[in-house]
């Protein structure tokens, strides 16, 4: 038997003539001859279907493979090209955020600088329209020939006591300077540091170099509102002048007074306060206090120069005291800084003998006009033209104050700019009381 044939014994007779598996074909044919069942094999040839199908599948593998490897080649990344194209992108996104943040951040800024600028001239205008409203009010409106002083000096000779004037205003005329003759009036009354005879206090007075040139200086007098009710008839020599405690009103040692009713005022300097139960005796020593003699009481003196007592019977005639007080408003350097380094310009003020106070940073010009009523006997109280106060003459009563101020944001708030953003503001203000 050869390898190509299977010898078997008659049991052989009964199989089939053909068995297929899901390999191929298997035959098995019966040899006459020889009496044996022979077994042939065979591959499945590539016409047939299966071979097709398998040839088939595998290419449609083949082919999704190389498909899949396309896609991931195409994903594994930029060209040079497409990075420096999305770098320059960025680039312009991140400096369009940043200039909108420069701009915001700088439009924040100069609207908080304008905001400071009005706020600083409102508060300005307030605190001279306050001093204003007020000036000339000494009591029950006494005549100007019935304003009396106690002092070693006369009213015109002790500025801050002169209450026959409510409204001083010191006009530049100089040329950059700071000098007392660049203003006029001279600027040599003014109650300044150092100098005896033009305050009480020396120390706490003005220093006139420091303030700034091309700006006016403001004068206001007027007493204290309320004030206290004397207790009794006060005589012209009476010493001391007792009043009643209402609370509100206080007095304390070198205080200037004025004693006023409706027919006559007076000047005098407290030198002690003495507390009497419900009331309060006011004493007014003669040649006693700090300073100069020229600001202490004089000897003997009467508190009316026509000898007429203050209230003929208690609180009669609204006879009261009050405390004098003279505001002096100024330009002058401030004490801070602003972003740039600078020294800004305030508005100050002198009030009484206290030393001057700043008021508001950033204030950098103050001008004053006086709106004076040529014809006072009329029965019209108006304005006839603004002129400065060496313009007042005569009868001239002055009605109104116009006051024009610079004020500043203080801090350099626009770009390339290295002052800062200023705005000049006016206001008219009447006088309640006669100028």
């Amino acid at each position: 038997m050869t390898s190509n044939h299977i010898a078997t014994t008659n049991r052989l007779d009964r199989l089939p003539a053909v068995t297929n598996n899901s390999d191929g074909a298997m035959f098995l044919a019966r040899d006459g001859e020889a009496g044996c069942w022979s077994v042939s094999a065979s591959v499945p040839a590539a016409s047939e279907p299966r071979d097709g199908r398998m040839r088939s599948q595998r290419h449609s593998r083949w082919r999704s493979t190389n498909s899949h490897r396309r896609r991931l080649n195409g994903q594994q990344g930029f060209s040079l090209i497409e990075l420096l194209l999305a770098l320059a992108l960025g680039l312009v996104v991140t400096a369009g955020i940043v200039q909108l943040f420069v701009g915001n951040n700088q439009t924040y800024t100069v609207l908080q600088g304008q905001s400071r600028l009005q706020e600083g001239a409102r508060y300005a205008l307030d605190f001279i329209a306050e001093s204003a409203r007020a000036a000339g009010y000494f009591g029950c409106d006494p005549d100007l020939d019935k304003r009396y002083t106690t002092l070693n000096a006369t009213l015109e000779n002790t500025f801050q006591m002169n209450i026959l004037q409510p409204v001083v205003a010191f006009d530049y005329v100089g040329s950059g300077g700071a000098s007392m003759t660049d203003w006029l009036p001279s600027a040599a009354v003014l109650p300044r540091v150092g100098a005896a005879t033009t305050t009480p206090n020396p120390a706490n007075g003005i220093a006139v170099s420091g303030i700034e040139p091309e700006t006016d200086i403001l004068v206001l007098r007027r007493i204290e509102p309320g004030g206290a009710r004397i207790a009794d008839v006060v005589q012209p020599t009476d010493n001391p002048v007792r009043v009643e405690d209402n609370g509100t009103v206080t007095f304390a040692a070198d205080d200037y007074a004025v004693i006023s009713d409706c027919t006559q005022a007076s000047v005098f300097r407290v030198t002690g306060v003495n507390d009497v139960g419900a009331e309060i005796d006011l004493r007014r020593d003669e040649n006693t206090g700090a300073g100069s003699a020229i600001f202490q009481n004089r000897s003997g003196a009467s508190l009316s120069e026509e000898n007429l007592a203050y209230g003929t019977t208690v609180n009669a005639q609204g006879a009261t005291v009050s405390r004098l007080e003279t505001d002096i408003y100024y330009i002058a350097e401030g004490a801070g800084t602003n972003n740039r380094g600078q020294r800004p310009l305030s508005l100050w003020r002198k009030s009484g003998s206290q030393a001057p106070v700043e008021l508001v940073e950033g204030i950098e010009d103050l001008q004053v006009w006086l709106g004076i009523d040529t014809t006072p006997t009329d029965s019209v109280n108006a304005p006839t033209r603004y002129t400065n106060f060496a313009g007042v003459v005569g009868d001239d009563v002055v009605r109104t104050l116009r006051v024009q101020i610079t004020a500043s944001t203080v801090d350099v708030v626009e770009a390339g700019s290295n002052a800062p953003v200023t705005r000049t503001f006016s206001q008219t203000i009447s006088l309640r009381n006669r100028g």
